[in-house]
């Protein structure tokens, strides 16, 4: 999973509910947090959507981390936590 397939799902979400209203590029950057663009509850439907549809799950840190707020940045994080990507970093098991 790259970095852009994460992005197109992210915006097709957030557009889907009638929450974004301007070029796919210019929302990258949207601080979807500070924004106000989504409820406490949407938030959690959001991370929760994008974990379930991406098989990934982040972390505490990874919560923390400031890209975690953009929509550009929730993406790239999600990308980085792809089974594809990570099983390029994991060692072969020993079995």
């Amino acid at each position: 999973m790259t970095k852009e397939e994460v992005s197109s799902w992210v915006v097709n979400w957030f557009s889907s509910r009638g929450k974004l209203r301007c070029d796919p590029q210019e929302a990258l950057r949207i601080d979807y947090l500070q924004s106000g663009l989504l409820t406490s509850l949407e938030i959690v439907e959001f991370v929760s959507d994008l974990e379930v549809h991406f098989a990934v799950q982040f972390s505490e840190s990874e919560m923390q981390d400031p890209r975690f707020s953009t929509i550009g940045g929730i993406a790239e994080l999600a990308a980085g936590l792809t089974p594809e990507v990570s099983s390029r970093t994991t060692p072969p098991s020993s079995d």
